[in-house]
């Protein structure tokens, strides 16, 4: 079972001003938990953003063991796992977010590493 239950609304603003500044391109970052809600975003030197991909350094994560996932974003408007990001999100475990446009508070969605969708309740 997902230790994972909730999410602060102030990161889910967070990712998508992210996402909206990095577009076209795809933003890509890890998350910090705290207690159970997802809280902060982690980034990583060295990740890159691209029109199609966006790839991590697992290499230069933190040694945290509240690190919890990843977020991302796809450029169009579908925030539906790719078989990609489904592999991806099977390497790093945890829970994973893909926002999309309009990049609002509706545009995101949760997944589990299976690529599942995950409930996720909104703390604010």
């Amino acid at each position: 079972m997902n230790r994972i239950t909730g999410i602060d609304i102030d990161l889910i603003d967070a990712f998508n001003e992210a996402a909206k500044s990095a577009y076209p391109d795809e933003f890509l970052c890890m998350t910090r938990e705290e207690d159970g809600v997802l809280s902060e975003m982690i980034m990583l030197p060295g990740t890159v953003f691209g029109d199609s991909h966006s790839f991590l350094n697992q290499w230069m994560a933190p040694i945290d063991y509240n690190l919890a996932g990843t977020v991302h974003s796809h450029p169009g408007f579908s925030n539906e796992p790719s078989e990609q990001d489904k592999e991806f999100f099977s390497n790093m475990g945890g829970v994973h977010i893909i926002t999309c446009q309009p990049y609002d508070r509706t545009s995101w969605r949760a997944y589990d590493s299976r690529g599942e969708p995950l409930e996720l309740e909104i703390i604010r």
